[in-house]
Protein backbone atom coordinates (compact mmCIF):
# COMPACT_ATOMS: atom_id res chain seq x y z
CA UNK A 1 0.00 0.00 0.00
CA UNK A 2 3.28 2.51 0.55
CA UNK A 3 4.62 1.80 -2.75
CA UNK A 4 1.15 2.20 -4.59
CA UNK A 5 0.94 5.55 -2.58
CA UNK A 6 4.26 6.61 -3.39
CA UNK A 7 3.96 5.88 -7.37
CA UNK A 8 0.41 7.88 -6.87
CA UNK A 9 2.13 10.77 -5.24
CA UNK A 10 4.86 10.72 -8.46
CA UNK A 11 2.31 10.24 -11.07
CA UNK A 12 0.14 13.14 -9.68
CA UNK A 13 2.74 15.22 -9.34
CA UNK A 14 3.67 14.56 -13.36
CA UNK A 15 0.34 15.48 -14.28
CA UNK A 16 -0.09 18.38 -11.71
CA UNK A 17 3.38 20.06 -11.70
CA UNK A 18 2.07 22.92 -10.32
CA UNK A 19 1.26 21.20 -6.71
CA UNK A 20 5.01 21.99 -6.46
CA UNK A 21 5.80 25.20 -5.13
CA UNK A 22 6.22 28.06 -7.20
CA UNK A 23 7.66 31.44 -7.22
CA UNK A 24 5.73 34.22 -7.14
CA UNK A 25 5.07 35.71 -11.13
CA UNK A 26 7.91 38.06 -11.58
CA UNK A 27 7.28 41.95 -12.61
CA UNK A 28 8.12 42.23 -17.15
CA UNK A 29 11.13 43.29 -17.76
CA UNK A 30 11.60 45.58 -20.87
CA UNK A 31 14.02 44.51 -22.69
CA UNK A 32 14.08 46.68 -26.27
CA UNK A 33 12.02 48.91 -28.43
CA UNK A 34 12.29 47.74 -32.26
CA UNK A 35 10.87 51.06 -33.83
CA UNK A 36 10.28 52.23 -37.12
CA UNK A 37 7.52 49.69 -37.73
CA UNK A 38 4.59 52.29 -38.81
CA UNK A 39 1.15 52.27 -36.89
CA UNK A 40 -0.06 48.80 -35.55
CA UNK A 41 -3.63 48.63 -35.61
CA UNK A 42 -4.81 44.92 -33.99
CA UNK A 43 -2.84 42.99 -35.74
CA UNK A 44 -1.09 41.29 -33.04
CA UNK A 45 2.94 40.08 -33.37
CA UNK A 46 3.61 36.16 -34.36
CA UNK A 47 6.72 34.50 -33.11
CA UNK A 48 7.48 31.41 -35.33
CA UNK A 49 10.40 29.26 -37.03
CA UNK A 50 8.89 29.45 -40.37
CA UNK A 51 10.55 26.06 -40.43
CA UNK A 52 13.62 26.46 -40.15
CA UNK A 53 14.46 25.68 -36.68
CA UNK A 54 15.40 29.50 -35.36
CA UNK A 55 12.27 31.56 -34.21
CA UNK A 56 11.62 34.70 -35.60
CA UNK A 57 9.89 37.54 -34.83
CA UNK A 58 6.93 38.46 -37.06
CA UNK A 59 5.55 42.25 -36.96
CA UNK A 60 2.77 43.47 -39.39
CA UNK A 61 1.68 46.74 -38.99
CA UNK A 62 1.43 48.39 -43.11
CA UNK A 63 4.41 47.00 -43.59
CA UNK A 64 5.29 43.41 -42.65
CA UNK A 65 8.67 42.83 -41.20
CA UNK A 66 10.57 40.10 -39.86
CA UNK A 67 13.09 40.21 -37.40
CA UNK A 68 15.58 37.50 -35.83
CA UNK A 69 15.02 36.75 -31.99
CA UNK A 70 17.52 39.75 -31.47
CA UNK A 71 15.68 41.80 -33.56
CA UNK A 72 17.95 42.58 -36.75
CA UNK A 73 15.96 43.08 -38.84
CA UNK A 74 15.98 39.51 -41.99
CA UNK A 75 12.93 40.98 -44.99
CA UNK A 76 10.76 43.55 -44.85
CA UNK A 77 7.71 44.14 -47.22
CA UNK A 78 6.87 47.39 -48.25
CA UNK A 79 2.80 47.51 -48.47
CA UNK A 80 0.78 51.04 -48.69
CA UNK A 81 -2.59 49.63 -46.69
CA UNK A 82 -2.73 48.98 -43.41
CA UNK A 83 -2.73 45.53 -41.96
CA UNK A 84 -6.11 45.77 -39.53
CA UNK A 85 -7.01 42.00 -38.57
CA UNK A 86 -3.96 39.22 -37.13
CA UNK A 87 -1.73 37.89 -39.92
CA UNK A 88 -2.12 34.32 -40.41
CA UNK A 89 0.65 32.04 -40.12
CA UNK A 90 0.97 28.14 -41.30
CA UNK A 91 2.43 25.97 -44.36
CA UNK A 92 -1.30 26.81 -45.85
CA UNK A 93 -0.39 23.86 -49.02
CA UNK A 94 1.16 21.05 -46.67
CA UNK A 95 4.56 21.95 -49.07
CA UNK A 96 6.73 22.29 -45.99
CA UNK A 97 7.06 26.03 -46.66
CA UNK A 98 5.49 28.53 -44.14
CA UNK A 99 3.25 31.61 -44.99
CA UNK A 100 2.38 34.47 -43.84
CA UNK A 101 -0.96 35.46 -45.01
CA UNK A 102 -1.97 39.32 -44.52
CA UNK A 103 -5.37 40.95 -45.35
CA UNK A 104 -4.49 45.06 -46.19
CA UNK A 105 -7.15 47.07 -48.47
CA UNK A 106 -9.06 44.86 -50.75
CA UNK A 107 -6.35 42.23 -51.01
CA UNK A 108 -5.25 39.18 -49.34
CA UNK A 109 -1.67 38.48 -50.00
CA UNK A 110 0.26 35.39 -48.94
CA UNK A 111 4.02 35.41 -48.72
CA UNK A 112 6.12 32.38 -48.75
CA UNK A 113 9.22 32.07 -46.38
CA UNK A 114 11.72 31.57 -49.21
CA UNK A 115 15.69 32.08 -49.19
CA UNK A 116 15.77 33.95 -46.25
CA UNK A 117 13.12 36.40 -47.28
CA UNK A 118 9.34 36.96 -48.03
CA UNK A 119 8.32 36.83 -51.85
CA UNK A 120 4.52 36.02 -52.72
CA UNK A 121 3.36 33.34 -53.28
CA UNK A 122 2.01 31.81 -56.67
CA UNK A 123 -1.25 32.60 -57.64
CA UNK A 124 -1.68 35.51 -55.12
CA UNK A 125 -2.64 38.27 -53.98
CA UNK A 126 -6.58 37.84 -54.05
CA UNK A 127 -8.69 40.46 -54.41
CA UNK A 128 -12.02 41.31 -52.23
CA UNK A 129 -13.62 43.54 -54.53
CA UNK A 130 -17.36 42.93 -55.40
CA UNK A 131 -20.16 44.99 -56.95
CA UNK A 132 -17.69 47.44 -58.33
CA UNK A 133 -16.56 48.14 -54.97
CA UNK A 134 -13.38 47.36 -53.60
CA UNK A 135 -13.86 47.87 -49.22
CA UNK A 136 -11.44 47.36 -46.51
CA UNK A 137 -10.79 44.07 -45.55
CA UNK A 138 -10.95 43.71 -41.46
CA UNK A 139 -11.35 40.12 -40.80
CA UNK A 140 -9.03 37.09 -41.51
CA UNK A 141 -9.02 33.72 -40.44
CA UNK A 142 -7.68 30.01 -41.70
CA UNK A 143 -8.79 26.82 -41.22
CA UNK A 144 -8.46 22.93 -43.22
CA UNK A 145 -12.20 23.47 -43.96
CA UNK A 146 -12.59 20.05 -45.43
CA UNK A 147 -10.02 17.78 -43.99
CA UNK A 148 -8.37 17.93 -47.23
CA UNK A 149 -5.06 19.09 -45.42
CA UNK A 150 -4.51 22.11 -46.80
CA UNK A 151 -5.74 25.05 -45.28
CA UNK A 152 -8.37 27.69 -46.41
CA UNK A 153 -8.23 31.83 -46.07
CA UNK A 154 -11.06 33.47 -44.78
CA UNK A 155 -11.82 37.58 -45.25
CA UNK A 156 -14.82 39.65 -44.35
CA UNK A 157 -14.99 43.01 -45.59
CA UNK A 158 -16.58 46.32 -44.97
CA UNK A 159 -18.91 45.97 -48.26
CA UNK A 160 -22.07 47.91 -47.90
CA UNK A 161 -23.94 47.75 -51.49
CA UNK A 162 -26.49 44.90 -51.48
CA UNK A 163 -25.27 43.15 -54.41
CA UNK A 164 -21.60 42.72 -53.38
CA UNK A 165 -20.46 40.24 -50.99
CA UNK A 166 -18.41 40.68 -47.21
CA UNK A 167 -17.14 37.02 -46.71
CA UNK A 168 -14.28 35.36 -49.40
CA UNK A 169 -12.83 31.99 -48.70
CA UNK A 170 -9.98 31.05 -50.66
CA UNK A 171 -7.67 28.47 -51.38
CA UNK A 172 -4.16 27.96 -50.74
CA UNK A 173 -3.92 28.49 -54.69
CA UNK A 174 -5.44 32.11 -54.26
CA UNK A 175 -8.43 31.33 -56.13
CA UNK A 176 -12.12 31.49 -55.03
CA UNK A 177 -12.25 28.05 -52.80
CA UNK A 178 -14.64 25.58 -54.47
CA UNK A 179 -15.55 22.11 -52.81
CA UNK A 180 -15.48 19.61 -55.29
CA UNK A 181 -18.39 18.24 -57.19
CA UNK A 182 -20.52 21.53 -55.89
CA UNK A 183 -22.58 22.50 -59.14
CA UNK A 184 -22.84 26.07 -57.58
CA UNK A 185 -20.42 28.80 -56.97
CA UNK A 186 -19.61 28.29 -53.62
CA UNK A 187 -17.92 31.59 -52.63
CA UNK A 188 -18.36 34.92 -52.13
CA UNK A 189 -20.79 35.24 -50.06
CA UNK A 190 -23.37 36.45 -50.14
CA UNK A 191 -24.11 35.68 -53.61
CA UNK A 192 -27.28 37.41 -55.48
CA UNK A 193 -26.24 35.91 -58.14
CA UNK A 194 -27.28 32.16 -56.78
CA UNK A 195 -28.79 30.72 -53.68
CA UNK A 196 -28.57 33.15 -50.88
CA UNK A 197 -31.29 35.84 -53.63
CA UNK A 198 -34.03 33.43 -52.49
CA UNK A 199 -33.26 31.25 -50.15
CA UNK A 200 -36.44 30.69 -47.98
CA UNK A 201 -38.01 32.81 -49.80
CA UNK A 202 -36.47 36.21 -48.77
CA UNK A 203 -32.95 35.31 -49.56
CA UNK A 204 -29.82 36.83 -47.90
CA UNK A 205 -28.56 40.19 -47.09
CA UNK A 206 -25.39 41.31 -45.52
CA UNK A 207 -23.99 44.95 -44.98
CA UNK A 208 -20.26 45.30 -43.63
CA UNK A 209 -17.69 43.57 -41.11
CA UNK A 210 -16.21 45.93 -39.37
CA UNK A 211 -13.95 44.76 -36.79
CA UNK A 212 -12.31 41.02 -37.01
CA UNK A 213 -15.87 39.01 -37.62
CA UNK A 214 -15.21 35.91 -38.42
CA UNK A 215 -14.55 32.15 -36.49
CA UNK A 216 -14.08 28.83 -37.53
CA UNK A 217 -15.21 25.67 -35.80
CA UNK A 218 -17.13 22.44 -36.07
CA UNK A 219 -20.82 23.16 -35.14
CA UNK A 220 -22.39 20.33 -36.53
CA UNK A 221 -21.98 16.42 -36.50
CA UNK A 222 -19.86 15.89 -39.50
CA UNK A 223 -16.05 16.64 -39.74
CA UNK A 224 -16.03 19.92 -41.80
CA UNK A 225 -15.77 23.05 -39.78
CA UNK A 226 -18.30 25.76 -40.29
CA UNK A 227 -17.53 29.69 -40.80
CA UNK A 228 -19.04 32.35 -38.52
CA UNK A 229 -19.67 35.59 -39.46
CA UNK A 230 -20.80 38.50 -37.68
CA UNK A 231 -22.54 41.75 -39.80
CA UNK A 232 -23.72 45.26 -39.01
CA UNK A 233 -26.91 44.46 -40.09
CA UNK A 234 -27.43 42.85 -36.18
CA UNK A 235 -27.69 39.28 -38.32
CA UNK A 236 -24.87 36.52 -37.34
CA UNK A 237 -24.33 33.92 -40.00
CA UNK A 238 -22.81 30.46 -40.11
CA UNK A 239 -21.70 28.84 -42.90
CA UNK A 240 -21.10 25.80 -44.40
CA UNK A 241 -17.40 25.23 -46.92
CA UNK A 242 -19.99 25.31 -49.93
CA UNK A 243 -20.93 28.76 -48.96
CA UNK A 244 -24.82 27.50 -47.61
CA UNK A 245 -26.26 28.95 -44.59
CA UNK A 246 -26.69 27.03 -41.59
CA UNK A 247 -30.58 25.97 -40.97
CA UNK A 248 -31.12 27.45 -37.33
CA UNK A 249 -33.52 25.32 -35.33
CA UNK A 250 -37.33 25.10 -37.27
CA UNK A 251 -38.18 27.20 -33.77
CA UNK A 252 -37.81 30.28 -35.75
CA UNK A 253 -40.02 30.85 -38.65
CA UNK A 254 -40.70 33.54 -41.04
CA UNK A 255 -43.52 36.61 -39.79
CA UNK A 256 -43.44 38.40 -42.64
CA UNK A 257 -46.89 38.08 -44.39
CA UNK A 258 -45.16 37.19 -47.91
CA UNK A 259 -43.32 34.38 -46.52
CA UNK A 260 -45.30 33.49 -43.21
CA UNK A 261 -43.87 30.16 -41.60
CA UNK A 262 -40.33 29.90 -43.71
CA UNK A 263 -38.03 27.96 -42.36
CA UNK A 264 -35.19 30.48 -41.20
CA UNK A 265 -31.51 29.82 -41.76
CA UNK A 266 -29.35 32.05 -39.36
CA UNK A 267 -28.10 34.71 -41.28
CA UNK A 268 -32.11 35.67 -41.74
CA UNK A 269 -33.04 37.08 -38.76
CA UNK A 270 -31.63 40.02 -36.34
CA UNK A 271 -31.20 38.96 -33.13
CA UNK A 272 -32.66 40.70 -30.08
CA UNK A 273 -31.27 41.00 -26.15
CA UNK A 274 -34.41 39.78 -25.14
CA UNK A 275 -35.13 36.63 -25.75
CA UNK A 276 -38.96 37.42 -24.96
CA UNK A 277 -38.72 39.28 -28.22
CA UNK A 278 -37.50 36.50 -30.13
CA UNK A 279 -39.91 34.11 -29.70
CA UNK A 280 -43.00 36.64 -29.81
CA UNK A 281 -41.75 37.63 -32.98
CA UNK A 282 -40.02 34.52 -34.74
CA UNK A 283 -41.60 31.70 -33.30
CA UNK A 284 -45.38 33.11 -31.91
CA UNK A 285 -46.09 35.55 -34.95
CA UNK A 286 -47.46 37.62 -31.85
CA UNK A 287 -47.70 41.37 -31.30
CA UNK A 288 -46.37 44.47 -33.02
CA UNK A 289 -43.19 44.26 -34.90
CA UNK A 290 -40.15 44.82 -32.35
CA UNK A 291 -37.95 48.41 -33.41
CA UNK A 292 -35.31 49.86 -31.85
CA UNK A 293 -37.07 52.73 -30.66
CA UNK A 294 -38.49 50.38 -27.62
CA UNK A 295 -36.61 46.91 -27.65
CA UNK A 296 -32.61 46.74 -27.63
CA UNK A 297 -31.04 44.49 -30.70
CA UNK A 298 -27.45 42.97 -30.90
CA UNK A 299 -25.39 45.15 -33.02
CA UNK A 300 -22.61 43.05 -34.50
CA UNK A 301 -20.88 45.74 -36.10
CA UNK A 302 -16.94 44.56 -34.83
CA UNK A 303 -17.75 41.39 -33.16
CA UNK A 304 -15.22 38.88 -33.20
CA UNK A 305 -17.24 35.37 -32.85
CA UNK A 306 -15.63 32.45 -31.44
CA UNK A 307 -16.69 28.61 -31.50
CA UNK A 308 -15.72 26.77 -28.16
CA UNK A 309 -17.52 23.52 -26.27
CA UNK A 310 -18.91 26.28 -23.26
CA UNK A 311 -20.87 23.55 -21.29
CA UNK A 312 -18.57 20.29 -21.80
CA UNK A 313 -21.24 18.25 -23.72
CA UNK A 314 -19.02 17.39 -26.68
CA UNK A 315 -20.99 20.27 -28.75
CA UNK A 316 -19.49 23.24 -29.78
CA UNK A 317 -21.37 26.93 -29.18
CA UNK A 318 -20.79 30.58 -30.93
CA UNK A 319 -19.93 32.88 -28.59
CA UNK A 320 -19.93 36.72 -29.37
CA UNK A 321 -19.85 39.72 -27.89
CA UNK A 322 -22.02 42.60 -29.35
CA UNK A 323 -22.87 45.83 -28.83
CA UNK A 324 -26.37 46.22 -27.99
CA UNK A 325 -28.50 49.71 -29.01
CA UNK A 326 -31.73 51.16 -28.62
CA UNK A 327 -33.22 54.19 -29.57
CA UNK A 328 -33.02 56.02 -32.77
CA UNK A 329 -30.47 57.59 -33.28
CA UNK A 330 -29.01 54.19 -32.33
CA UNK A 331 -27.47 54.62 -29.13
CA UNK A 332 -24.94 51.54 -27.96
CA UNK A 333 -26.20 50.79 -24.02
CA UNK A 334 -24.07 48.00 -23.21
CA UNK A 335 -21.91 45.22 -24.38
CA UNK A 336 -23.52 41.47 -23.85
CA UNK A 337 -22.53 37.97 -24.44
CA UNK A 338 -24.66 36.04 -26.81
CA UNK A 339 -23.89 31.75 -26.27
CA UNK A 340 -25.98 30.08 -29.38
CA UNK A 341 -26.07 26.73 -29.98
CA UNK A 342 -24.55 24.82 -33.02
CA UNK A 343 -26.49 22.36 -35.62
CA UNK A 344 -26.20 18.80 -33.69
CA UNK A 345 -28.96 15.75 -33.90
CA UNK A 346 -32.23 16.59 -35.75
CA UNK A 347 -31.10 20.62 -35.29
CA UNK A 348 -33.75 21.52 -32.73
CA UNK A 349 -31.87 23.89 -30.62
CA UNK A 350 -29.54 25.65 -33.59
CA UNK A 351 -29.13 28.62 -33.09
CA UNK A 352 -31.17 29.05 -29.87
CA UNK A 353 -29.76 30.30 -26.59
CA UNK A 354 -27.46 27.38 -24.55
CA UNK A 355 -29.84 26.88 -21.68
CA UNK A 356 -28.65 29.42 -18.83
CA UNK A 357 -27.48 31.83 -21.54
CA UNK A 358 -31.36 33.08 -21.97
CA UNK A 359 -30.82 36.17 -20.04
CA UNK A 360 -27.03 37.73 -21.53
CA UNK A 361 -24.40 39.40 -19.21
CA UNK A 362 -23.78 42.47 -19.69
CA UNK A 363 -21.28 45.45 -19.14
CA UNK A 364 -21.88 48.94 -18.16
CA UNK A 365 -22.43 51.97 -20.58
CA UNK A 366 -19.45 53.21 -22.75
CA UNK A 367 -17.21 55.46 -22.01
CA UNK A 368 -17.80 58.92 -23.27
CA UNK A 369 -16.18 59.69 -26.33
CA UNK A 370 -16.67 63.89 -26.50
CA UNK A 371 -16.03 64.86 -29.85
CA UNK A 372 -13.52 62.07 -30.97
CA UNK A 373 -15.81 60.28 -33.67
CA UNK A 374 -13.09 57.82 -34.87
CA UNK A 375 -9.54 57.87 -33.33
CA UNK A 376 -8.92 56.40 -30.75
CA UNK A 377 -10.50 53.66 -32.44
CA UNK A 378 -12.94 51.34 -29.97
CA UNK A 379 -11.09 47.55 -29.58
CA UNK A 380 -13.38 45.14 -30.90
CA UNK A 381 -14.78 43.24 -28.04
CA UNK A 382 -12.81 39.84 -28.94
CA UNK A 383 -13.79 37.14 -26.44
CA UNK A 384 -10.91 34.90 -24.96
CA UNK A 385 -12.30 31.36 -23.79
CA UNK A 386 -10.18 29.23 -22.35
CA UNK A 387 -10.04 27.21 -18.54
CA UNK A 388 -8.36 30.05 -16.45
CA UNK A 389 -9.37 27.74 -12.80
CA UNK A 390 -8.30 24.93 -14.17
CA UNK A 391 -11.61 23.41 -12.96
CA UNK A 392 -12.12 21.61 -16.68
CA UNK A 393 -14.83 24.85 -17.65
CA UNK A 394 -14.00 27.54 -19.90
CA UNK A 395 -14.21 31.15 -18.97
CA UNK A 396 -15.29 34.29 -21.23
CA UNK A 397 -13.15 37.66 -21.24
CA UNK A 398 -13.50 40.30 -23.18
CA UNK A 399 -12.55 44.21 -22.99
CA UNK A 400 -15.92 46.18 -22.88
CA UNK A 401 -16.31 49.84 -24.11
CA UNK A 402 -17.29 51.62 -20.16
CA UNK A 403 -13.58 50.82 -19.50
CA UNK A 404 -13.43 47.51 -17.81
CA UNK A 405 -12.40 43.94 -17.91
CA UNK A 406 -14.75 41.53 -17.84
CA UNK A 407 -14.77 37.81 -16.72
CA UNK A 408 -17.62 35.43 -16.82
CA UNK A 409 -18.00 31.91 -16.30
CA UNK A 410 -19.48 28.90 -18.42
CA UNK A 411 -22.97 29.42 -16.49
CA UNK A 412 -23.31 32.88 -17.39
CA UNK A 413 -22.03 34.31 -14.00
CA UNK A 414 -20.25 37.66 -13.81
CA UNK A 415 -16.57 35.76 -11.72
CA UNK A 416 -15.23 39.78 -12.06
CA UNK A 417 -14.45 43.16 -13.80
CA UNK A 418 -11.42 45.42 -13.39
CA UNK A 419 -11.48 49.05 -13.95
CA UNK A 420 -8.38 49.59 -16.60
CA UNK A 421 -8.94 53.29 -16.83
CA UNK A 422 -6.34 54.49 -14.61
CA UNK A 423 -8.53 57.38 -14.09
CA UNK A 424 -8.32 58.56 -17.63
CA UNK A 425 -11.52 59.25 -19.53
CA UNK A 426 -11.51 57.20 -21.98
CA UNK A 427 -9.24 53.99 -22.39
CA UNK A 428 -9.56 51.02 -24.15
CA UNK A 429 -7.97 47.59 -23.52
CA UNK A 430 -6.69 45.16 -26.21
CA UNK A 431 -7.88 41.13 -26.71
CA UNK A 432 -6.66 39.46 -23.39
CA UNK A 433 -3.88 36.91 -23.50
CA UNK A 434 -3.45 33.91 -21.27
CA UNK A 435 -0.50 32.47 -20.24
CA UNK A 436 1.30 30.70 -16.99
CA UNK A 437 4.15 33.45 -16.32
CA UNK A 438 5.74 31.44 -12.82
CA UNK A 439 5.17 27.72 -14.13
CA UNK A 440 2.81 26.59 -11.64
CA UNK A 441 -0.03 25.78 -14.43
CA UNK A 442 -1.91 28.24 -13.26
CA UNK A 443 -2.55 30.69 -15.90
CA UNK A 444 -2.05 34.32 -16.02
CA UNK A 445 -4.05 37.38 -17.93
CA UNK A 446 -2.31 39.75 -20.07
CA UNK A 447 -3.54 42.85 -21.89
CA UNK A 448 -2.50 46.37 -23.11
CA UNK A 449 -4.74 49.26 -23.03
CA UNK A 450 -4.53 52.61 -25.42
CA UNK A 451 -6.21 55.69 -25.53
CA UNK A 452 -6.38 59.33 -26.62
CA UNK A 453 -4.13 60.34 -29.55
CA UNK A 454 -1.21 62.78 -28.19
CA UNK A 455 -2.60 65.39 -29.68
CA UNK A 456 -6.08 65.87 -27.71
CA UNK A 457 -4.14 65.11 -24.03
CA UNK A 458 -0.24 66.15 -23.91
CA UNK A 459 2.13 64.33 -21.43
CA UNK A 460 -0.90 61.64 -20.09
CA UNK A 461 -0.01 58.21 -20.27
CA UNK A 462 -2.44 55.60 -21.78
CA UNK A 463 -0.84 52.80 -22.72
CA UNK A 464 -0.06 50.32 -19.87
CA UNK A 465 1.07 46.71 -19.57
CA UNK A 466 -1.37 44.92 -17.27
CA UNK A 467 -0.85 41.55 -15.86
CA UNK A 468 -3.74 40.25 -13.75
CA UNK A 469 -4.08 36.84 -11.87
CA UNK A 470 -6.54 34.21 -12.51
CA UNK A 471 -9.49 36.04 -10.17
CA UNK A 472 -9.03 39.45 -11.59
CA UNK A 473 -6.01 40.42 -8.97
CA UNK A 474 -3.98 42.84 -10.85
CA UNK A 475 -0.29 41.56 -10.39
CA UNK A 476 1.74 44.22 -12.41
CA UNK A 477 0.40 47.46 -14.42
CA UNK A 478 3.37 48.70 -16.30
CA UNK A 479 3.47 52.24 -17.72
CA UNK A 480 4.62 51.48 -21.73
CA UNK A 481 7.94 52.27 -21.91
CA UNK A 482 6.92 55.20 -24.73
CA UNK A 483 3.62 56.39 -25.50
CA UNK A 484 4.57 57.95 -28.65
CA UNK A 485 2.43 60.82 -30.37
CA UNK A 486 0.40 58.98 -33.06
CA UNK A 487 -2.70 60.52 -33.94
CA UNK A 488 -4.52 57.58 -34.35
CA UNK A 489 -4.33 56.78 -30.76
CA UNK A 490 -1.79 56.37 -27.78
CA UNK A 491 -0.81 53.08 -26.49
CA UNK A 492 -1.28 49.45 -27.80
CA UNK A 493 -4.47 48.01 -29.33
CA UNK A 494 -3.08 44.51 -30.85
CA UNK A 495 -2.96 41.88 -28.25
CA UNK A 496 0.36 41.19 -26.87
CA UNK A 497 1.92 37.95 -28.05
CA UNK A 498 3.36 35.52 -25.40
CA UNK A 499 6.42 33.38 -26.61
CA UNK A 500 9.70 32.29 -25.99
CA UNK A 501 11.56 34.47 -28.64
CA UNK A 502 14.93 33.13 -28.79
CA UNK A 503 14.61 29.38 -27.41
CA UNK A 504 15.91 30.19 -23.61
CA UNK A 505 13.35 28.94 -22.30
CA UNK A 506 11.88 31.99 -21.03
CA UNK A 507 8.83 33.92 -22.08
CA UNK A 508 8.61 37.62 -23.89
CA UNK A 509 5.82 39.50 -24.33
CA UNK A 510 5.67 41.61 -27.41
CA UNK A 511 3.29 44.81 -27.88
CA UNK A 512 2.73 46.23 -30.89
CA UNK A 513 2.08 50.27 -30.64
CA UNK A 514 0.31 53.07 -32.41
CA UNK A 515 3.47 55.09 -33.09
CA UNK A 516 6.36 53.95 -30.78
CA UNK A 517 6.83 50.25 -32.92
CA UNK A 518 7.54 46.99 -31.02
CA UNK A 519 7.94 46.79 -27.22
CA UNK A 520 9.61 43.50 -26.02
CA UNK A 521 9.44 42.32 -22.48
CA UNK A 522 10.58 38.83 -21.08
CA UNK A 523 9.20 37.61 -17.70
CA UNK A 524 12.08 36.04 -15.20
CA UNK A 525 11.13 32.63 -14.04
CA UNK A 526 8.51 31.76 -16.69
CA UNK A 527 8.28 29.30 -19.33
CA UNK A 528 6.16 27.43 -22.35
CA UNK A 529 4.30 24.96 -19.95
CA UNK A 530 1.05 26.33 -20.55
CA UNK A 531 0.04 29.02 -23.40
CA UNK A 532 -3.86 28.65 -23.32
CA UNK A 533 -4.61 31.93 -25.43
CA UNK A 534 -1.01 33.45 -25.95
CA UNK A 535 -1.85 35.38 -28.97
CA UNK A 536 -4.99 37.31 -30.81
CA UNK A 537 -8.01 35.09 -31.26
CA UNK A 538 -6.00 31.85 -29.76
CA UNK A 539 -3.60 31.03 -32.14
CA UNK A 540 -2.29 31.90 -35.46
CA UNK A 541 -5.06 30.39 -37.70
CA UNK A 542 -6.37 33.26 -35.87
CA UNK A 543 -9.71 31.14 -35.64
CA UNK A 544 -11.15 32.51 -32.27
CA UNK A 545 -10.06 28.87 -30.74
CA UNK A 546 -7.78 27.98 -27.38
CA UNK A 547 -4.04 27.01 -28.66
CA UNK A 548 -4.43 23.03 -28.70
CA UNK A 549 -8.05 23.48 -29.52
CA UNK A 550 -7.93 25.16 -33.04
CA UNK A 551 -10.99 23.99 -35.05
CA UNK A 552 -11.77 21.59 -32.26
CA UNK A 553 -10.12 18.77 -33.81
CA UNK A 554 -7.89 16.04 -32.58
CA UNK A 555 -4.47 17.60 -33.46
CA UNK A 556 -1.85 20.13 -32.26
CA UNK A 557 -2.11 23.88 -33.44
CA UNK A 558 -0.80 25.02 -36.32
CA UNK A 559 2.18 26.74 -36.04
CA UNK A 560 2.03 26.93 -32.25
CA UNK A 561 4.91 26.98 -30.70
CA UNK A 562 6.57 27.18 -33.97
CA UNK A 563 9.67 25.85 -33.41
CA UNK A 564 10.99 22.71 -36.02
CA UNK A 565 10.24 19.26 -34.43
CA UNK A 566 8.54 20.59 -31.45
CA UNK A 567 5.91 18.23 -30.20
CA UNK A 568 2.24 18.93 -28.49
CA UNK A 569 3.64 20.78 -25.23
CA UNK A 570 3.22 18.00 -22.38
CA UNK A 571 0.21 20.07 -20.54
CA UNK A 572 -2.00 19.67 -23.24
CA UNK A 573 -1.39 16.04 -23.76
CA UNK A 574 -2.09 15.59 -20.06
CA UNK A 575 -5.00 17.71 -19.35
CA UNK A 576 -6.57 16.50 -22.74
CA UNK A 577 -7.00 19.58 -24.34
CA UNK A 578 -7.74 18.19 -27.68
CA UNK A 579 -11.22 17.17 -27.68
Amino acid sequence: MRRLSFFAGILTLLVCPGLLSAAAVQQPIFVKQIKWTGTSWFASTIVHDLGTGSRKIIGTFYDIIVWDAAGNVLARVDRSDRIYAPAVCADIDGDGIFEIVVAGGSEVVAYEWKNNTLSVKNGWPASTCSAGQCPETRGLAAGDLDGDGSIEIVATTTQTERAGAQVFVFGANGALYQPPALNFQAWPRYNPAGDDATVNGPGNHGYGCYGLNVGIGNLDDDPDKEIVVTYDNHQINVFQPTGVSMLASSWFTNHHSDYSGNRLNWGQFIRWFDQAVEEAHYHNHTGTWPHPDLKKWMQWTASPPSVADINRDGKNEVVCVSNVEKDTPYDTKHHSIMVLEGSYGDGSRSARRLPGWENLPSSGYPLSRGDRSWYPPANPPAPTVVDINNDRSPEILYAAHDGYIYCTSAAAELMWRLDIRHQRQMMYASEITVADLNKDNSPELIFTTYGDPESVTPGLAHGYLMVLDNSGKVLFDIELYKQGTNGNGKGAPAAPTVMDTDGNGTLEILVQTFGEGLFVYTVPGSAENQLLWPTARGNYLRDGAASGQSGSGPTPPVGLPGVGGATVPTYLLLMGRDK
